[in-house]
């Protein structure tokens, strides 16, 4: 996985900039409903699995969920559990349409794997409060998942069709 050293720095810079991102989104005021977020490091995770691979995804996807939260000083909370929870579900879900179902766009991907990470983190509160209220949330929750989850798309394909990465690939053939 990490025998270029172009693409170590490009993993690299890709992680610091998730991390960035989901650090940077925790100061954006939610939209009236607590836990609402654009999912801006998504972004980069897309670009990541359609542009160098879906291993190097889930590496970008992993590593900014461990070191923003330990940058947060939430590490092992219940923050920590929510986002782990939610980055593997909608990690497996975009990996699943990603590879299997290429019928999507990278848009449906994105809303598909929005949806699926709020699912893990209203399945994660449900255990952890011990009570099904959070259920009330989720037609708030699935609606601004379904804008969220285009936005971010759209993002990443916005950025995919630079070819930015697709130039360091060939030029550094990795």
């Amino acid at each position: 996985m990490f025998k270029n050293a172009h693409k170590v720095s490009l993993l690299a810079v890709l992680t610091a900039g998730a991390i960035i991102l989901s650090i940077v989104e925790g100061f954006i005021p939610s939209f009236g409903i607590p836990g609402i977020k654009l999912g801006l490091a998504n972004i980069l995770i897309l670009v990541a699995m359609y542009e160098i691979g879906p291993k190097e995804a889930l590496f970008i996807d992993l590593s900014r969920v461990y070191l923003a939260n330990l940058l947060r000083g939430t590490i092992l909370g219940m923050g920590f559990l929510m986002s782990l929870s939610g980055a593997i579900l909608s990690y497996l879900v975009m990996l699943l349409f990603y590879l299997c179902i290429r019928k999507f766009s990278i848009i449906g991907v994105s809303v598909l794997g929005s949806i699926a990470h709020v699912t893990a983190q209203l399945l994660i509160a449900m255990l952890y409060l011990g009570s099904s209220v959070v259920i009330l949330y989720l037609p708030f929750i699935m609606i601004s998942s379904i804008i969220t989850g285009i936005f971010v798309g759209i993002v990443s394909q916005i950025i995919i069709r630079t070819g930015i990465i697709k130039k360091q690939r060939i030029k550094y053939k990795f």
